[in-house]
């Protein structure tokens, strides 16, 4: 029996996981075992864990990381405890391969904790860019902590090859986000509006705003200017809340702070899986500048404003229209998105993150894997220079 552990560090991650969790669980040679750590234990973030739980997945172990502020200092000491909780659980589970997916510094420690393990780590996601956050940095490294690649699309592998990493350990599989919306049920518009702490019509943008954690001074004040510009829209908005990063506490508080009237602003801290697929079938544009608008909106052929840096440099479909953080900017893009002519586009625009079959073909690779004792041993494969 193979025993393949999976890192999941956030809501945002969990939900693509899933697909593969299911692919796991079909194969009688594999054993999955779900490590949960970071803001998945975290009352303030939803205490997602009891999520993975009721879903039926089995949880082999929990890994405390969470901090009360979200400074620098806070980032360290929680990489600090979570390199130490990763390894005290590879020891325990004795895995025979570390899944990890993105680019989380929460998923770096996992990383970074696998190394004196001499685990074999597969990684999901490398080779994207997101300019504006810092990881941008967490996720090439964690292309050079690990044996094996699955990219989302053949330039995402061009770069993991760019890197030094041989070229037969990289695979194009497509994104298992992708998966999710291709294969699962999309449960009905009643059930979201019944785990909504107020109403929401439609129709509705659906909207969520991190800090970028290259400007974390400027987190309250680019929070606000998007809320204003949402509004000032005349739509009403469904706001998920930002993740456990720098600056995140400064765009809590922007939305605290924010005053919108009745049905205008629904914020809810985490739909699950599940019901944000029914929040995203169900909205007319997905705004803000959450990685979920670049890779999953264009299976559901919906318009996205991307706002700001953060996910500066990401490839993004057809369907994707980039604009600054000032108010001005958001609300004439969002104005474009909403225009005839371009929602008639976007119904037609294909999604370049995959078909729907990413899991299998990752999972295929995980268990047909010959783990000899030299497997992690890597060698730099240098490309060969372009001379003008």
């Amino acid at each position: 029996m193979r025993k393949i552990a999976v890192v999941t560090v956030a809501r945002s991650d969990y939900g693509l996981y899933t697909p593969i969790f299911d692919e796991i669980l079909s194969r009688s040679g594999l054993e999955l075992q779900i490590i949960a750590a970071a803001s998945h234990l975290s009352t303030r973030f939803g205490k997602t864990v009891d999520q993975i739980q009721a879903d039926g997945y089995p949880l082999a172990a929990t890994v405390e990381m969470t901090q009360e502020d979200d400074g620098p200092e806070a980032v360290n000491r929680a990489t600090a405890l979570g390199i130490n909780g990763f390894s005290a659980a590879y020891s325990q589970l004795r895995p025979d391969i570390l899944l990890l997916l993105g680019d989380r510094y929460e998923m770096h420690a996992a990383g970074l904790a696998a190394v004196p393990h001499l685990l074999p780590v597969a990684h999901i996601h490398g080779g994207e860019e997101s300019e504006g956050a810092i990881d941008n940095v967490l996720r090439h490294s964690l292309t050079k902590l690990s044996h094996i690649h699955f990219a989302s699309t053949e330039l995402h592998a061009q770069r993991i090859r760019q890197m030094g990493e041989a070229a037969e350990r990289v695979f194009v599989t497509g994104a298992p986000g992708i998966d999710r919306i291709k294969k699962s049920p999309v449960p009905p518009f009643s059930e979201l509006l019944a785990a909504l702490p107020s109403p929401l019509s439609r129709p509705y943008i659906l909207a969520t705003f991190h800090p970028v954690t290259t400007e974390p001074g400027e987190a309250y004040s680019q929070a606000t200017a998007f809320l204003r510009a949402v509004l000032k829209s005349g739509m009403p908005t469904l706001l998920t809340m930002p993740n456990a990063d720098t600056g995140g506490l400064e765009v809590r508080r922007a939305i605290a702070d924010f005053r919108a009237k009745p049905g205008e602003l629904v914020a809810v801290e985490n739909l699950g899986a599940r019901l944000y697929l029914t929040a995203m079938a169900n909205a007319c544009l997905v705004a803000g500048n959450s990685s979920s608008g670049i890779i999953e909106a264009a299976s559901f052929g919906l318009p996205v404003v991307n706002v700001g840096d953060r996910q500066a440099g990401r490839a993004r479909s057809g369907n994707v229209l980039d604009c600054g953080a000032g108010e001005a900017s958001i609300l004439e893009a969002i104005t474009e998105a909403l225009s005839e002519g371009f929602l008639a586009h976007c119904k037609k625009v294909p999604n370049i993150y995959g078909d729907g079959n990413a899991a299998r073909r990752i999972v295929e690779v995980l268990e047909g894997l010959v783990l000899t004792p030299g497997f992690i041993r890597k060698t730099f494969q240098d490309q060969a220079i372009l001379r003008g």
